[in-house]
C-alpha cells in the first residue's frame, strides 16, 4: 500500500525528518533483505555497542547504504554498475574532501532517484 505513486511525497518527507533511516522500512516493503546477511546476526550489534556507541553508529551507517543501493536496483535506478560495487563508497570515505563530497553526491543521487522512481510507479508492482 505504501509502494502507491501518491504515497511518494512521504518517502520524502520521512526520509528527510528521519536522516535516511526510513529507507530501511522501504527496504522491509520491497523485500531485500538477505536472511544470511552480517546484519541478521545479533552478535555483531551487540559486539558494535559494547566497544562503543561510534562502531554501532557506523554499522547502521553501512547497513543505511547498503539497503539503499538494493532498494535502488530493485526499482531500477539508472548507474547500477557503479554504485553497486564497494569501490566507489570505500574510495569516497578513504579521500579526503573529494572524496567525502563525491561520497554525498552519490548518497544524495540514490536518495533522490529511488524518490524519483517512487514516483514515477516503480513501486507499485512489488504491492
Amino acid at each position: 500500500m505504501l509502494l502507491k505513486r501518491k504515497f511518494s511525497w512521504l518517502w520524502l518527507l520521512l526520509n528527510i525528518l528521519t536522516g535516511g533511516i526510513s529507507t530501511l522500512f522501504l527496504g522491509a516493503l520491497l523485500d531485500v533483505y538477505d536472511k544470511d546477511g552480517w546484519y541478521t546476526k545479533w552478535y555483531y550489534w551487540v559486539l558494535g555497542l559494547l566497544f562503543g556507541f561510534l562502531p554501532a553508529f557506523i554499522m547502521l551507517f553501512i547497513l543505511i547504504i547498503q539497503i539503499t543501493t538494493k532498494v535502488c536496483i530493485k526499482l531500477e535506478v539508472p548507474g547500477e554498475e557503479l554504485y553497486s560495487l564497494p569501490y566507489p563508497w570505500l574510495l569516497g570515505i578513504i579521500i579526503p574532501f573529494v572524496g567525502w563530497a563525491a561520497f554525498v553526491i552519490l548518497l544524495f543521487y540514490l536518495n533522490l532517484w529511488y524518490f524519483i522512481k517512487l514516483l514515477q510507479g516503480k513501486g507499485e508492482k512489488y504491492i
